[in-house]
This record gives C-alpha cells, structure tokens and sequence, in this order.
C-alpha cells in the first residue's frame, strides 16, 4: 500500500524498459528478462516524475478552461441577464448611463421618483427569488450525484468522473446560447440548469480532481500545497472569466459570452479525455467487483462517527468538517447577493465594473494567499495559516456590510485576502488522516456537502436579503460574518491541539505490510513446534 501511489503511473514505464533490455543483459538461462536494480531505481523516479508533471499540467489546464466556462456563464451571464429580462419587464422605456458605453441598469441621480425607487426593489426582490430556483435546480441533484460518481471512482477510476460532469455543462452552455437567442422564458433557464445538475456540476468534478491529486501525491504538507496551487489556477480562469465576461456583454450582449463558455468546455473535455491518464492504482480498481453503494453511503460517514479510519482523529474529521460548512456557506451564499447589491443603489455598477470586482477577490484571495502559504508554510503550521484566512474572511464580510461608495466596496476583497485558503487546507487536513483507497470516499462526502452548501446559502442568503434590502440591505453580510466567527473559534481549537497532540496525530499511520520468505516461514514454523513441545512437558510434569 506503501508504494500504490507509483504502481499506477510507474509500472508501464519500467515494463517498457524491461521489454527494451538488450541481448546482452538478458538472462543465458531463458525466462523473461529482467531491469537491473540501479535501472530499475533510475527510470521510477524518472518515470513517475514526468508522468506526474504531465498529469498535473492536464488536469489544471482542464479545470482551468472549465472555471473559465463556469465563470462567464454562472456569475456573468446568467446574474446579469435576470436582471437585465426583469428591468426590461418593468422599466422597459428607462436606461441609465454611468460612463460612455457603461451601461447600468439603475438610477443613481437625485432626480430619481419614489416609484422608481419602489420598482427597482422590486426587481431586486424578484431577481433574487429567482435565483434561488436556479440554485436549487443546479444544486439539488449533486447532493447524492456527487456520492455515486465520486465513490464509484474508488472502483471504475478518477478519469471517467472528471469528464461526465464536464459534459452536462457544456450541454447547459450550448443550451443557454439557444435560449438567450431566441429570448425563451426565463423558466426554460431552470431546466437548463438542471440538466448539468444531474451530471455532478462543477463541484463534483472539483472533488473527484481533489481525489486525482491525493491518488498521486504523498501525504503531508505537500499534498495540501498541491490542493491550494490547483485551487489558485482555478483562481486565474475565475479572474479572466470575469473580466472577459464584463467587456463581453458590454460589448456583444449576452449570446457571445455563453458561446465563448461553451468553446472553453469542448477545449477542457477534449484535453481532459484525450491526455488525462488514469491515476487510481489497478489493485484499488478490482478490489470491488459489485458495488454496494449502501456500504459506501455507511463509509462517507464512518470518518465522523467511528475511529476505524485512525485513532483519535474522529473529532478532527468533524471540526474540520464544520469548519468548511462556516465558510463554504458565505461564500456560496454571496455570489447571488452580492451581484444584486453592487447592481443595486447606492453603486449602480455595470457589467465592467462587476467583472473588475470579481477579479480583485480573485487576485487578492488566490495570488496573495498563496505567496501567504508559501511564506507561513516553513516556520508555522497550516491550521495557523487557516485561522489567518477565516480571520480575513470574516472581516471582509463586515466591511461590505457598511460599504457605501465604490472604493469602499473594492476593499472588501483586498480585506478578504485569506478567504480562498481555508477550504484547501481544511481538505489537505482531511486527506492527509485518511488512508489511499477511501480517498475518493473522504471527497464524495465533501462534494455533497458543498452541494448542500450551496443550496442552504443562496437560499437562506436570498430569502434574508429579500426580507431586508429595503431596511438594512447589508445585513446578510453580517450574518455571513457570524457564521465566519465560528469557524474561527473551531480553527483556533484544532490548531491548539496539533500543537498537543504533535504533527503525527493528524496524520493517517499506514500498517506496514510484513514480507516472510519461505526459509524464514520454515524456520518459525520450526520454533513454533519446540515451543509447543515444551509447553507439553511442562503440564505432564505437572510444573
């Protein structure tokens, strides 16, 4: 088990090599022939080093090109056009400028009527319930879509479950591209979304990449490091989607951005599909020969009710867990609020506006943070490093809660440098106390809980924003940042613990497998049989 991670990517090298030996080195006496040890030594780093590099290019370039997609069309399209088909209902004879050829659908100036005013909430009201249907539609499924693809990768292996969901997105891009075209209602748009839903959405495709990494990777610190710099190119395609997405629909409208989202997920399946190695080792894959998916449901959860995946980790499992529910949940929860707010007085932003918003968070949440683990990583612990991200991540919600001008609300990502730390390391945690073949079982049950995630903070972030836009309208951002507070006090906890409890208690101790020759099977065997022997003559001597 020791050696699974290389048996996968190694052995076609060195079989190869073995079938490449010249005359010279082959056996006189017949039999296949064999790598010399020193050889043998050379091309399994060699081997596993390139093949490693290549799979790790891959598959961030695929994921890449995937977030690219999920940017342009999930915050730029398809926030915007709601908007933009409910103001076109309401207030279809009013257009507001902020700039040449800066289109804002608000009306920021002193002239503006109380009606008006009445009706832009309402359109805000409206935007955001329909959001929430949205959420629910491309959320719902994944809960337990999530758990069947990505615990059957345990089995059938990660490949075919990064591609599956790939596929459903790119079949809801294209459909988008129709529907906005031919200007269909806005319920088409559920449907859409709830095709890619059924296919795991992007989320599972992330947690069977997390799986990918941990298959070939060792544990450790470099594992959780591996996590965040996957996570930060993910960052990169986020921060060109949404700068792309901005200048496109300024520019074009709204048709071009969905068919440019759908290009960039045919670019992804097609690199995914074709150059993607497998990385789960053949033993892990012929271990299950019928799959009971009752018993992977029961292991999902076995990580936080028993201690048979490591001693005194089970508490661990659990705080770590409610840890990324914390922060998962603000920053699910703010991506639909959030696009309404800064649509909404007193910011009246537009589309390029919005685009450059999104893209600070990303420069300041990805690039900051990661040069952050890059620094902190050598002289403090990663629990420390996540405290710091939480911290950031809660200040950050209650800046924009007060934000009342532009460069006000352009802090809040600035403030929120550590926000995009936390979930990879909290992973990397989790990963690094489980054993190699529950790895895609440890992720399955944190994909399903990102789903819920998402559906409980769009819905819940919605409803309360509905409830208070017209009193208080950043009041659901303190409410993320109370949430954020308890996921402070639990990463304080963990981290006091691993200063305890040291380094070793958060990590998985493999069983090392004991290899005995038959000479030395023989000889216990032997020793075995005097022991008994003796033990005999002791009891008919009565001693």
């Amino acid at each position: 088990m020791a050696n699974s991670t290389k048996d996968g990517f190694n052995q076609a090298v060195l079989d190869n090599a073995c079938e490449n030996d010249s005359p010279e080195t082959a056996p006189l006496l017949g039999g296949p022939p064999e790598c010399h040890d020193e050889d043998t030594k050379v091309l399994n780093k060699r081997g596993g080093r390139a093949q490693f590099l290549k799979s790790c290019f891959v598959l961030s370039s695929g994921l890449f090109l995937l977030v690219v997609a999920f940017t342009i069309i999930q915050l730029g399209v398809l926030h915007q056009y709601v908007y933009y088909v409910y103001y076109k209902k309401y207030l279809p004879n009013v257009t507001y400028n902020s700039g040449e050829k800066q289109k804002s659908y608000c009306n920021n100036s002193a002239n503006g009527t109380s009606a008006e005013e009445q009706i832009q909430n309402k359109i805000q009201v409206l935007a955001s319930q329909y959001m929430i249907y949205a959420s629910l539609a491309l959320y719902i499924p994944p809960i337990f879509g999530n758990f069947f693809l990505v615990t059957l990768s345990d089995t059938f292996g990660r490949k075919p479950f990064i591609i599956i969901p790939i596929f459903g997105a790119l079949l809801r891009s294209a459909l988008f591209v129709i529907g906005i075209h031919f200007e269909l209602d806005l319920q088409w748009f559920i449907l859409f979304l709830l095709i890619e839903g059924t296919t795991g959405g992007l989320y599972c495709q992330i947690t069977v990449s997390f799986s990918y990494i941990a298959d070939i990777t060792e544990k450790g610190d470099k594992l959780i490091f591996l996590l965040v710099i996957i996570e930060v190119i993910g960052g990169i395609g986020g921060l060109i989607g949404t700068l792309s997405s901005g200048y496109l629909i300024r520019e074009f409208g709204f048709v071009l951005p969905s068919f440019v989202s759908s290009l960039c997920l045919l670019a992804s399946l097609l690199l995914l599909g074709v150059f993607l190695p497998e990385s789960l080792p053949p033993k892990f894959k012929s271990r299950s020969k019928r799959i009971n998916f009752l018993s992977k449901f029961k292991g999902v959860w076995e990580f936080y009710i028993s201690s048979k995946n490591g001693n005194g980790t089970r508490w661990r499992y659990v705080f770590s867990l409610l840890i990324l529910i914390c922060v998962q949940f603000g920053i699910q929860g703010r991506v639909n609020v959030e696009t309404l707010y800064e649509l909404n007085k007193p910011f009246c932003w537009n589309s390029v506006l919005l685009g450059w918003f999104m893209a600070v968070r990303i420069l300041s949440s990805y690039i900051i943070g990661l040069v952050l683990i890059r620094v902190l990583r050598c002289c403090v612990s990663v629990e420390f490093i996540a405290l710091v991200g939480a911290t950031s991540h809660m200040a950050a919600f209650i800046l924009e809660a007060f934000a009342e001008r532009t460069f006000e609300l352009f802090l809040v990502p600035i403030a929120g440098f550590g926000s995009a730390m936390v979930g990879p390391i909290m992973r990397g945690i989790m990963s690094r106390m489980a054993p190699p073949d529950k790895q895609g079982t440890l992720f399955a049950g944190v994909g399903m809980l990102d789903s819920v995630c998402s559906i409980l903070g769009t819905t819940v972030s919605n409803a309360v924003y509905s409830a208070t836009v017209a009193d208080f309208r950043g009041f659901v951002f303190l409410m993320f940042a109370g949430i954020s507070s308890i996921a402070v006090v639990l990463i304080i906890v963990l981290w006091v613990a691993g200063i305890v409890g040291g380094a070793s208690a958060m990590r998985y101790e493999e069983e090392q497998e004991i290899i005995v020759t038959p000479n030395e099977e023989e000889n216990l065997i032997n020793d075995l049989d005097k022991c008994m022997n003796q033990v005999q003559n002791l009891k008919e001597n009565n001693i």
